[in-house]
């Protein structure tokens, strides 16, 4: 995904995107860092697709994570995976 224009344009984004293995979330940490994240929500499995101010929320239940994925309010109780990154030439790749 590239990091020149879109939600990932600037330090705190976050998006979402969708790969032939999966849903993941994306949050722009640093110039040059991105973190890389699973989108299945660790409380009963949905798929986090929204998000508020500098957090991901999982539409069934409520649950927010950060941006490294830690829970930032439950009901889920275990932080989402994450994937390394890297960041080259304003593209953002991550190895699941």
């Amino acid at each position: 995904m590239s990091l020149a224009s879109g939600s990932l344009a600037t330090v705190g984004g976050l998006a979402t995107t969708q790969t032939s293995l999966g849903n993941f979330l994306l949050a722009r940490t640093g110039d040059a860092t991105v973190t890389a994240l699973t989108a299945t929500c660790t409380h009963e499995g949905c798929t986090v697709t929204n998000m508020s101010g500098n957090q991901f929320v999982c539409p069934c239940h409520g649950s927010t994570f950060n941006a490294s994925g830690s829970v930032a309010k439950g009901p889920a109780t275990r932080a989402l995976q994450q994937f390394p990154t890297q960041v080259a030439n304003g593209v953002v790749t991550f190895t699941v």
